[in-house]
């Protein structure tokens, strides 16, 4: 199974009980949640601050290259935006980049793996979502 790490597994611990039975997982991020991981790089808070690098660097050491939002990710958005509004969801600026993920792992033929999966809920008939 190819499992895309949601950004807030890439700086916590996953709960690994939670992962389904099966083969061998494979384990991707995405250039998007290595964007947000930089991004606390700018934040008020002095510990994220100073976090933020050796979270990227960690992060980037073990899973290599982010999958890209590319042209058909680009393309699945509009299927991810639309499975969200017909759950009743709000589709919006505040969701954007989870929902980018979510196209980025649907492109990639992965599931989605996060530690909060009510970012995702809506999803469910498009997309394997993974909460750990």
């Amino acid at each position: 199974m190819r499992i895309l790490f949601d950004t807030n597994l890439l700086i916590a611990e996953p709960d690994w009980s939670r992962l389904p039975p099966g083969d061998e997982p494979q384990f991707y991020a995405s250039a998007l949640a290595y964007a947000e991981l930089q991004e606390g790089e700018f934040s008020p808070d002095p510990e994220v601050r100073l976090r933020a690098p050796l979270d990227y660097l960690r992060a980037t050491a073990l899973f290599g290259e982010g999958l890209p939002f590319d042209d058909l990710a680009a393309a699945l958005y509009r299927v991810v935006c639309r499975a969200v509004a017909e759950s009743g969801r709000q589709v919006g600026r505040a969701r954007r980049i989870d929902l980018m993920i979510a196209a980025t792992a649907l492109a990639n033929d992965c599931a989605l793996a996060t530690r909060n999966g009510a970012d995702f809920a809506g999803l469910q008939s498009v997309l394997t979502v993974i909460e750990l």
